[in-house]
């Protein structure tokens, strides 16, 4: 299963710091906002709560029957100032509606706010604007004698909020800018052991140098910790690496003498037996002895291709080395064959070396391909590299198998009733890494197989100049 593609850690916690950020801002900005409408609007109702109070303690006193009301009212809203935001009126029992000069057009109330029998307040549209308004029944005794309505507009309120508002949503723009600049160097800072130790993992996968190390000089807190944890595990895994090389670098040569004296002493056996039969038997120990010396021989190199043993570097004419390999891969073998590449190209490379590869991978393609499969060597210029290819148009790899082709003692299905150790597409890969070179593989069952070498290209070399 794919792995799911995802932001890089230092940019997902400066995002994360922003939208912390962000969501502290949007509550406190919420919060500033109520508190402010709220203590907005009740300084509204206090106005028009004390315009109520000072008719009703002022004229509604002095009104001792019904037909005192309209001058104790007109008294009231000529002294009583009004602005144009404002809205004033009283409604008499016996029908006129009085309203302060200067005011909102008192034909604007809607008629249930009039007639309105008990105290409530209103949100109401006059003239085109939100108007909170108050409605108080006057009596006298237990009789309605009519009602004061005082009102104000919201519209300078809403627009105090609107600016508010986007007051907030600049300081808020800031504030997540200058959040977000703060957060970047502080993860930057965080992070940068981290950067240190991703480097020089990386550092120790390009060069395979496991004595290499990843801590540095921070101070111990987890990612020192984790770097020190890592360390250790590089050390056991460096000792272990040198471990297994020195056995197998000892094992091989302690066994190359013992296999040669065993093969002399089979060939005098042989050299004095007289039945066929026997002949025939020491024969087959010694083609056994001598495949038990190959892959000695295979693993010898190996272990010395893992110490860093130095390969030889010149310019090597492709298309000759093609074909030797290709009479050396066939070693007789009858097969379709051909050889195809651009004039005068030249590799940066060891020949022998790599006349062993590309030999190694033609025996491959005879040896698995099938007898029907067509074989082609073909070689051009990529920018400053050169690509060889060895392609067949046999059975193919399974796919399950593609991945480990290039594994140590690493068999197909197909080549494990066959001879062989399984060490030769390893050390093709181990001896092109030494020439800084890389192969690589691609197949379909039934269509064929395709190993690309890859090598420095090298410069064709100038003839001197005459004198």
């Amino acid at each position: 299963m794919a792995a799911r593609r995802s932001l890089p850690l230092g940019p997902r916690l400066v995002l994360t710091h922003v939208l912390i950020a962000g969501a502290v801002l949007l509550v406190v900005a919420a919060l500033v906002f109520h508190l402010t409408r709220v203590h907005l609007l009740r300084g509204l109702d206090a106005r028009l709560s004390i315009a109520v109070q000072s008719f009703q303690q002022g004229p509604a006193r002095q009104v001792a029957r019904p037909a005192d009301l309209p001058n104790a009212a007109r008294s009231w809203l000529a002294v009583h100032g009004f602005t144009s935001k404002e809205v004033a009126a009283v409604r008499t029992s016996a029908g006129p509606v009085l309203s302060a000069a200067g005011g909102m057009p008192v034909s604007d109330l809607p008629p249930e706010v009039l007639d309105a029998r008990s105290s409530r307040w209103w949100e109401i549209e006059m003239s085109g604007e939100p108007v909170r308004a108050l409605t108080v029944p006057l009596l006298l005794g237990d009789r309605t004698v009519g009602t004061l309505v005082v009102g104000s507009s919201r519209a300078d309120i809403q627009a105090t909020l609107d600016a508010l508002v986007r007051g907030m949503l600049i300081a808020a723009g800031l504030g997540l800018a200058l959040a977000a600049g703060l957060g970047l160097a502080a993860v930057r800072r965080t992070l940068r052991p981290l950067r240190r130790m991703t480097m020089r993992t990386d550092e120790i996968e390009a060069t395979g140098d496991l004595s290499l190390r990843v801590s540095g000089d921070g101070p111990r807190d987890e990612v020192g910790r984790l770097a020190e944890s890592f360390d250790a595990m590089l050390e056991r895994l460096d000792e272990a690496f040198r471990s297994r090389q020195r056995f197998v670098a000892d094992a091989s040569h302690e066994l190359r003498t013992p296999l040669t004296v065993v093969r002399g002493q089979l060939e005098l056996l042989r050299d004095r037996l007289e039945a066929e039969g026997d002949r025939a038997s020491v024969g087959l120990a010694m083609d056994e002895i001598d495949r038990m010396r190959r892959i000695v021989e295979e693993l010898l190199l190996l272990a010395r291709l893992d110490e860093g043993l130095p390969l030889e570097r010149s310019p090597v004419e492709v298309e000759l080395l093609m074909q030797e390999a290709l009479v050396r891969g066939l070693a007789g073998e009858r097969r379709r064959a051909s050889v195809d590449a651009e004039s005068g190209l030249l590799a940066l490379a060891d020949p022998e070396r790599l006349l062993q590869v590309l030999t190694n991978l033609v025996a491959n393609a005879v040896k698995h391909a099938g007898e029907d499969a067509r074989i082609s060597l073909r070689a051009r210029r990529a920018n400053d590299r050169v690509v060889v290819e060895v392609a067949d148009t046999g059975r193919g790899i399974p796919p399950d198998e593609l991945p480990h082709v290039f594994s140590r003692l690493f068999r197909g299905t197909r080549a494990r009733g066959e001879a062989g150790a399984g060490l030769g597409l390893s050390i093709a890969s181990s001896l092109l890494e030494a020439m800084d070179g890389r192969v690589r593989v691609s197949s379909r069952e039934g269509a064929g197989t395709v190993f690309t070498v890859e090598l420095p290209l090298a410069a064709p070399a100038t003839a001197p100049a005459e004198a």
